[in-house]
């Protein structure tokens, strides 16, 4: 097969699969950035001495504290897709086709990677694969990926779908670095001998360079006419706490301040005010050597001290830390305020405020999880819409017909629902509604309380005529 022959040419193949394999290299280093805040490792200093990085580095990972993970689990938590409905008759609970795909899919905890990547990052994507030719029988599989594999170009109108897309990986047994260019309706496949992978992992930017070669023409995709990489993209791409990398280093930094003065007042400095004399005195076996007081008063738990007449021992003060453990606690407030993240969830002792408070501060990021859900619910809506059209059913495969039922954001105690219920059914609410959206049942729970309802009602006597 040819090499890139065409790269100049805007709009080929060979265009298409350089430009975004170029944009995939240059977003390494800012996933690595990223990903030490996201794993924790922001700190280390990466250009530390062997000789000060193994004691430094030990004295560092004691002074973390992960804020970025509670920033980012507290909205992903809140994102549960329980079912998807479509343009099928009867699927009030949600479409069973659509969650066979979902679970043959794992997407259960796929979509958990998805959604992190997608608040970490500030992008995620899913590929759907299908077969060469719609079918019944087919069975389509939603992969998730990241940016570490994975780039697309997005339609300008629709940024959750692709006007191109790549895939990067690396193929052991033949050894060789691969790249797959999606474009509507086909892909097609490159690949440059290599003894070991070329695409870094450790934040390097990276640039395809040359000796690809492609492994065929373009391969139709048979199922659909789309590009099946789909993107999951928040508000301009951008992680949730990436414009808060600051505020995030100054917390760590003052814990790593004040780790500093604790650990230096465990060895307070200590002087001896007196006439002392610099040489040893005529008669003693070291007469008119220097006398080196740090071997005459050596500190220890056993030492015992020999001072001359009127000799006086000083001792620094301790360091009060309280003003310190103050400002720490107001930069962690200020971060939970420009991230919409509750107080309480980076600070557990805030949690005895008041409810009215707490109600309030859950209110902000309420409304950032919804931004997200909204966001996200149409790449699953696409990701659906392929596996629909890998089976060949062209009725669930229309995109606008689907939507995704969430699991409520704002959960609830039981208690709470059981009181909301009563309410609502005073109020007239139906019994299906008062389960979906007060007690929180999933489709599969829903369709089991109707059944035990009707089992009920057959068990039960019938009524004295």
């Amino acid at each position: 097969m040819a090499m890139f022959t065409q790269a100049g040419v805007t709009g080929s193949d060979d265009w298409w699969i350089l430009r975004l394999a170029t944009k995939l290299g240059r977003g390494f280093p800012r996933l690595r950035l990223l990903q030490s805040y996201r794993d924790n490792t922001c700190m280390i200093p990466a250009a530390a001495s062997v000789a000060t990085s193994i004691a430094f580095q030990t004295f560092i990972r004691q002074s973390r504290l992960n804020m970025a993970e509670l920033i980012s689990s507290a909205r992903t938590n809140r994102m549960k897709p329980l079912a998807f409905k479509t343009a099928a008759p009867g699927d009030d609970n949600g479409d069973a086709l659509a969650m066979t795909t979902w679970k043959r899919s794992s997407m259960k905890v796929g979509i958990r990677d998805v959604f992190s990547d997608m608040v970490d990052f500030g992008e995620a994507f899913t590929t759907t694969t299908g077969p060469q030719s719609p079918s019944s029988d087919a069975q389509p599989t939603i992969l998730p990926s990241n940016g570490w594999t994975t780039a697309a170009s997005p339609l300008a109108a629709q940024p959750w779908l692709s006007e191109a897309a790549i895939t990067v990986g690396y193929d052991p047994i033949n050894r060789a670095d691969l790249m797959t260019l999606f474009r509507p309706g086909y892909m097609r496949q490159a690949f440059r001998a290599a003894a070991v992978s070329s695409i870094p992992s450790d934040g390097t930017t990276w640039t395809p360079g040359d000796g690809w070669t492609w492994v065929s023409d373009p391969i139709p995709l048979g199922y659909t006419q789309d590009v099946p990489v789909v993107s999951y993209r928040t508000r301009n791409g951008v992680g949730v706490y990436e414009n808060h990398l600051d505020s995030l280093d100054r917390v760590n930094h003052t814990i790593l301040q004040r780790s500093e003065i604790i650990a230096m007042q465990a060895f307070r400095q200590l002087a001896i005010q007196g006439d002392l004399p610099e040489r040893y005195p005529a008669g003693h076996p070291r007469a008119g050597e220097l006398i080196n007081y740090d071997e005459v008063y050596k500190a220890g738990p056993g030492a015992l001290w020999m001072l001359p007449t009127e000799a006086k021992i000083w001792e620094s003060a301790v360091t009060d830390i309280t003003p310190i453990s103050g400002a720490l606690k107001d930069d962690v407030k200020n971060l939970a305020a420009v991230t919409s993240t509750p107080i309480y969830i980076l600070s557990p002792d805030a949690a005895n405020g008041s409810a009215e408070g707490a109600s309030l501060a859950r209110e902000s990021l309420i409304f950032a999880v919804e931004d997200l859900v909204d966001r996200a619910d149409a790449g699953l809506a696409q990701a659906h819409s392929l596996a629909f059209q890998a089976l060949g059913d062209a009725q669930r495969a229309q995109v606008g017909d689907i939507s995704t039922m969430w699991a409520p954001i704002d959960r609830s105690s039981i208690t709470e629902r059981a009181a909301a219920s009563a309410q609502a059914k005073t109020g007239g609410l139906s019994q299906k509604m008062i389960d979906e959206k007060i007690f929180q049942l999933t489709p599969d729970e829903m369709a089991q309380e109707e059944q035990n309802l009707q089992d009920q009602a057959f068990l039960s006597p019938a009524p004295a005529a």
